[in-house]
């Protein structure tokens, strides 16, 4: 595992598709059928998680016998929070969409990624809601990494007006 990642760290995109649900049977809002995880080395943490110390919910299905199919794409970080966003896993589950008849929805694609040129320094994508330790952390580096930035070019022109 390399850190620090930020949001445009390539990596994987990988989801679990429980074959039955997990959870609080009483209440169906509180049943899980998919896990959505992220990791730059693939294997390594799909092995972490099928022993069981990886995702506690991860664990939790390992521990009741649950079986699940695996799906994973290439994609950056940004990519795992927006599908956790959407609150919809299962709009992006190929078992779901073929249960369904339709094709899976294809991952999002970050707007601000599409407008970059190439070779440019990738922005963070500040996206309304609840932030993640990880994406206040993100967005804390690229303001301070600015603010230096900033500085620098301030000092360049000291004493020349």
């Amino acid at each position: 595992m390399m850190w620090p990642w930020t949001a445009h760290t390539e990596g994987h995109l990988y989801l679990f598709h429980f074959h039955r649900p997990l959870g609080n049977v009483a209440n169906a809002r509180a049943m899980a059928t998919h896990y959505v995880g992220f990791a730059e080395d693939l294997h390594s943490r799909l092995a972490v998680q099928f022993a069981g110390k990886g995702a506690k919910i991860v664990a939790a299905a390992i521990r009741q016998g649950i079986t699940f199919d695996v799906y994973h794409w290439p994609a950056p970080l940004i990519v795992e929070k927006l599908v956790k966003r959407t609150h919809k896993t299962a709009l992006y589950c190929p078992t779901c969409a073929a249960a369904a008849g339709r094709l899976p929805r294809p991952l999002p694609v970050p707007a601000a990624q599409l407008a970059l040129p190439l070779n440019a320094e990738p922005l963070p994508e500040i996206i309304p809601g609840k932030m993640d330790y990880l994406e206040i952390r993100i967005l804390q580096g690229w303001r301070q990494s600015r603010a230096v930035g900033a500085s620098a070019a301030d000092d360049w022109d000291d004493g020349l007006l």
